[in-house]
């Protein structure tokens, strides 16, 4: 089995049967066919139609989520934003709050954006927060047991989990930093810049014993570097490219942000009002 059928079967074992009657355009009799050879997905998503018809979903009514699951959504975005820019000289990038610049290196994010691997990190990535998990575990101190709290965007805390679970688990805790830090930087910028501030960015550095070189400047450059960082340790699971270069997915996730989930205008700034 080659790595693109690898990697297809993965995306077959996210898509329920209503998600492969969509893509087969309602033909109930191609889902077994999709089923036996889940590829078959990879190439229906190539196809502009395709991926816009399952997008085209999210302008319907409240519960859009409620015949397709969120993986499809997201897969769907990314291969558009990916087949989109090939081709290209320039794609835009964040600037600032309500706007983008031109970055002329289009190629190599077409590249990265195109690689079947990458595409599925990064959906399953966006499927992965469409619920975001929460939680306590009890720790045991001088004082007696104690209550923490976790919360998978709020990075200080999730970090802090580091030294309250088995070593054997910490490589999970240290993959969904580096996704949480990706899917700040990416889709919640603003957000990531109002919650990030210098006691958080410490306690942040503390939990995680890492001394990040963007500490004191900006926090989307600190959230790529994070992520590169956590994503070393982790090992096997993280696409090379990924941990080396973090911000050529934070920047398909800059595009896929602003492309299907909160819509830009064409000359890059935000509609009024968002």
């Amino acid at each position: 089995m080659n790595e693109r059928e690898t990697i297809a079967r993965r995306y077959g074992e996210h898509l329920t049967d209503r998600d492969l009657l969509t893509l087969a355009r309602g033909r109930a009799d191609q889902v077994p066919a999709l089923r036996r050879a889940p590829a078959l997905v990879l190439d229906l998503l190539d196809r502009p139609g395709v991926a816009d018809a399952v997008l085209a979903a999210q302008g319907e009514k409240e519960g859009r989520f409620s015949y397709v699951s969120p993986f499809l959504v997201f897969a769907a975005a990314v291969h558009r934003v990916g087949n989109s820019i090939v081709g290209s000289v320039h794609v835009t990038d964040r600037a600032g709050p309500r706007s983008r610049v031109p970055v002329f290196d289009a190629p190599v994010l077409a590249a990265f954006a195109t690689e079947p691997r990458h595409r599925l990190f990064l959906a399953e990535l966006l499927a992965s927060y469409a619920r975001v998990a929460s939680g306590v575990v009890w720790r045991r101190g001088e004082q007696g047991w104690r209550r923490q709290r976790w919360d998978e965007l709020d990075l200080p805390r999730l970090a802090a989990l580091l030294d309250a679970v088995p070593a054997g688990q910490q490589p999970g805790v240290w993959r969904r930093i580096g996704d949480g830090a990706l899917f700040l930087a990416g889709v919640f910028p603003e957000y990531a810049e109002r919650s990030l501030g210098l006691v958080d960015v410490a306690r942040l550095q503390r939990a995680t014993g890492l001394q990040l070189s963007s500490a004191e400047g900006d926090v989307g450059e600190l959230l790529e570097e994070l992520a590169g960082r956590a994503y070393e340790r982790v090992g096997a699971g993280v696409p090379r490219a990924v941990v080396g270069t973090p911000r050529l997915a934070r920047r398909v996730l800059t595009l896929v942000a602003d492309r299907y989930l909160f819509p830009m205008t064409d000359d890059g700034f935000l509609p009024p009002g968002r």
